[in-house]
């Protein structure tokens, strides 16, 4: 039987790489890099070539190879083993930093990371109500649903705005937890301090706050009656009605 690492030393034997001009040297070998990712011929799990190997591979110096491993151990796509090795990591290791810069930088698109959101609840609204069928995830969903609910009255009752936004943030969290999509976790964490500031600039206007609580209700009892399409319905009319940015729903 042929073994894992004979198995990536075929794949390795297979590629062509590129001659790796001197301009941007570190951002192509970081290319190959990825292309060798994208296409198997690196896969999770596995050895990553040493530094010389990697050298002679694209003809460039150690060091640019060196520093081209630093962003991607940075990134999370690789990781040092001591002493076997660097290793290309899995999925989840993956660091959200590039992430929430790019959100950072491309502010402007705060409509289009809510749009993102919406589609990432939508996704959790199904999987709650119609694929799973999973009656203790249901279960535990709305327990931890009505929980924050509860968590937005006491914040509500107090005057502790913060407390209040971090419930509302939770609320919709449990939702997109549903699809046990570890991505899907991943992007909602990312967007947590946007998501704070779209809750508190669209619930500012509203001068009864507690119709935040009844809207939240609302979407608890429809998705115990398991309707489907009346929870989108309710949702995105909710999302509609609370925030500027998606009038045109």
């Amino acid at each position: 039987m042929i073994s894992a690492s004979q198995k990536q030393e075929v794949r390795m034997n297979k590629i062509q790489p590129k001659p790796v001009k001197q301009k941007t040297v570190v951002f192509q070998v970081m290319e190959q890099l990825k292309n060798m990712i994208a296409t198997g011929t690196l896969r999770p799990n596995d050895k990553v070539p040493n530094e010389y190997e990697l050298a002679e591979l694209f003809g460039v110096g150690r060091s640019t190879i060196r520093e081209a491993l630093k962003i991607f151990q940075y990134l999370g796509v690789v990781e040092l083993r001591n002493p076997k090795g660097t290793f290309i990591c899995e999925s989840s290791n993956i660091s959200s930093e590039a992430l929430l810069w790019s959100m950072l930088l491309g502010k402007k698109d705060l409509k289009n990371l809510l749009e993102l959101r919406l589609i990432m609840e939508h996704q959790g609204l199904w999987y709650l109500m119609v694929y799973h069928n999973d009656q203790p995830l249901l279960d535990k969903t709305i327990i931890n649903l009505k929980q924050e609910v509860l968590n937005i009255a006491n914040a509500l009752d107090s005057k502790n705005e913060e407390k209040r936004i971090e419930a509302d943030y939770a609320f919709h969290k449990h939702i997109i937890e549903a699809c046990q999509n570890d991505l899907f976790n991943t992007l909602y964490e990312t967007m947590r301090s946007f998501s704070y500031e779209e809750i508190t600039v669209a619930q500012e206007d509203i001068l009864d706050k507690k119709l935040i609580i009844d809207t939240h209700n609302q979407l608890i009892e429809v998705i115990l009656q398991g309707d489907f399409y009346k929870a989108m319905e309710l949702y995105r009319k909710h999302i509609k009605n609370s925030d500027p940015l998606f009038q045109d729903l």
